[in-house]
C-alpha cells in the first residue's frame, strides 16, 4: 500500500462510465484514505470544482457531452495549479499528446489502467499540489513581510527626517561661534549620542564684559532630554546684558527648567561667569561631575563645586549649590564636561572617569585647549568600546594672556 499524502487529500473522478467510476473509487477507498468524489457528467464535476476543494482530477478522454480536453480546460481555468490526469485508449496517444500541450496535463495514463501506476501518479500529484501550496503560502508570507519591511523603512524614513529637522533645529539652540576673547582661548566639543541630544552649552554675554558659560545635561536621550536643551536655550537667552553672579543664574535656570519639565526629567548642569579683563572665574555646580583646573607644567586639580539639579522643585525651596573663586594665570585652563565623559564605560563595567581621566589629562598640559577637548572625547569613545553611552560635552576656558594670583573662596 503506498503511503498516502494525507487523509484530506480529495481525488475527482470522472467518467461516462458508471462502472469505471465505481471500480476506481473502489480502489482508492480500499488502498488509501484519499475523499474520492466521482462525477460521470463533465459539466457537473466543473460545477463541482467551482464551489469545492480538489487535489487532482482524473478524467476520462471519450466521454459523450464533452470530451476529456474540454473538461480539463475548463479546469485549469477554474485552478490552473490543480493537477490533471486524463485516461485514453491504447490507440488514442495522439489525443494524449494533444491534452498535454492544449491544457498542461500532469499525466497520461492508458486504459486498462495499471492500479500501481494510478496510485503513483495520484501520490505524485497531490505531493506537488502540498507543495504548490505551502510555495504560495511562502510566497505570500515574504510579499507581506517585504512590503511591511517596506511600510517600516517608509515610516523609519519619515521619523529620520523628523530627526533630522530636529537635529538641525537643536543645532540652532548651540553657539554658532566662540567668543573672541582678547588673551582668552574658548574650546567646545559636543557629541550627542543620538540624532537629538540631551546635553547644552551656551556662552552668554553678561554686563561688564562678563561672559557666563553654561554647561548642561539633561536627563534621559533622544527627543526627551531635546525638549530640556530647548527650554534652556530660552533660559540662557533672557540672561543677555544682565548682572548676575553664578549662583543667580542658577537659580533663573531652575526656575525655567521647574515649570517647563516633568520632575522626573531634572537637568544638571554648571556655570562659570568669566571676567576676561581680570582674570576672575565664579563657579557653580549642580549635578555635573567636578571641573578640572589645569596647569601648564601638567598638574590636574578636580575642583569642589556640588550642588542640587536643575528643576526638581521651585525656587522657594531652591539653593544654588556653593561659588568657587579663582583667578586664572597665563596657562591654566578649566575643564568643564558632562558625565558622558566620565561614565563612558568598557565591555569589564570600568568607568573612564574612576582612572583614566585623569592620568590622561595629566599627560596633557602642554597641547592646545582644542587637542585637549579633541583628544579626551577621542579617548573616551575609544574606551566606550567605539560608541557613546552619553550624550558627551567639553568645553575648556584657557588664559593665554598675562594676569597674576589664584584665589578661592
Amino acid at each position: 500500500m503506498l503511503e498516502s499524502s494525507g487523509i484530506d487529500a480529495v481525488v475527482v473522478l470522472v467518467d461516462d462510465e458508471p462502472m469505471v467510476t465505481r471500480s476506481l473509487a473502489a480502489v482508492l477507498n480500499l488502498e488509501t484514505d484519499y475523499q474520492v468524489e466521482t462525477f460521470q457528467n463533465p459539466q457537473e464535476a466543473l460545477e463541482f470544482l467551482a464551489s469545492n476543494r480538489a487535489d487532482v482530477v482524473v478524467s476520462d478522454f471519450m466521454m459523450p457531452e464533452m470530451n476529456g480536453l474540454e473538461f480539463l480546460a475548463g479546469v485549469r481555468d477554474l485552478d490552473p495549479d490543480l493537477p490533471r490526469v486524463m485516461l485514453t485508449g491504447y490507440a488514442d496517444k495522439e489525443n494524449a499528446i494533444r491534452a498535454i500541450n492544449e491544457v498542461g496535463l500532469f499525466q497520461y495514463l492508458e486504459k486498462p489502467l495499471d492500479n500501481d501506476l494510478l496510485m503513483l501518479t495520484l501520490h505524485n500529484a497531490i505531493n506537488r499540489r502540498s507543495l504548490q501550496a505551502t510555495l504560495k503560502n511562502k510566497i505570500h508570507e515574504l510579499d507581506l513581510t517585504l512590503r511591511q519591511k517596506d511600510e517600516l523603512k517608509s515610516r523609519d524614513q519619515e521619523m529620520q527626517a523628523e530627526l533630522d529637522w530636529a537635529r538641525t533645529v537643536q543645532e540652532k539652540f548651540l553657539p554658532e561661534e566662540m567668543p573672541a576673547l582678547a588673551g582668552w582661548e574658548l574650546q567646545v566639543v559636543y557629541r550627542p549620542a543620538m540624532a537629538v541630544g540631551g546635553d547644552f552649552y551656551d556662552f552668554v554675554p553678561l554686563s561688564g564684559g562678563r561672559w557666563a558659560i553654561v554647561v548642561a545635561d539633561s536627563t534621559g536621550h533622544g527627543v526627551q532630554a531635546a525638549l530640556g536643551t530647548a527650554l534652556l536655550k530660552f533660559a540662557t537667552g533672557s540672561l543677555v546684558g544682565q548682572d548676575l553672579g553664578p549662583r543667580e543664574i542658577m537659580a533663573a535656570l531652575n526656575q525655567v527648567m521647574h515649570k517647563g519639565l516633568p520632575r522626573d526629567i531634572p537637568v544638571a548642569a554648571s556655570v562659570a561667569v568669566l571676567d576676561p579683563d581680570s582674570g576672575e572665574v565664579r563657579l557653580v555646580g549642580g549635578g555635573l561631575p567636578k571641573a578640572m583646573l589645569m596647569h601648564g607644567d601638567a598638574l590636574v586639580k578636580e575642583l569642589p563645586v556640588t550642588g542640587l539639579l536643575l528643576g526638581l522643585v521651585d525656587n522657594s525651596m531652591y539653593t544654588p549649590g556653593k561659588e568657587l573663586e579663582l583667578a586664572l594665570e597665563p596657562g591654566q585652563r578649566l575643564l568643564l564636561f558632562s558625565d558622558g565623559l566620565t561614565e563612558a564605560q568598557n565591555d569589564e563595567d570600568e568607568f573612564f572617569g574612576e582612572g583614566p581621566l585623569q592620568k590622561l589629562a595629566e599627560k596633557m598640559g602642554d597641547i592646545s585647549g582644542a587637542e585637549l577637548v579633541e583628544n579626551l572625547a577621542t579617548a573616551a569613545l575609544d574606551f566606550g568600546l567605539a560608541k557613546y553611552r552619553d550624550d558627551l560635552t567639553l568645553v575648556t576656558i584657557e588664559r593665554t594672556g598675562s594676569q597674576p594670583m589664584e584665589n578661592e573662596k
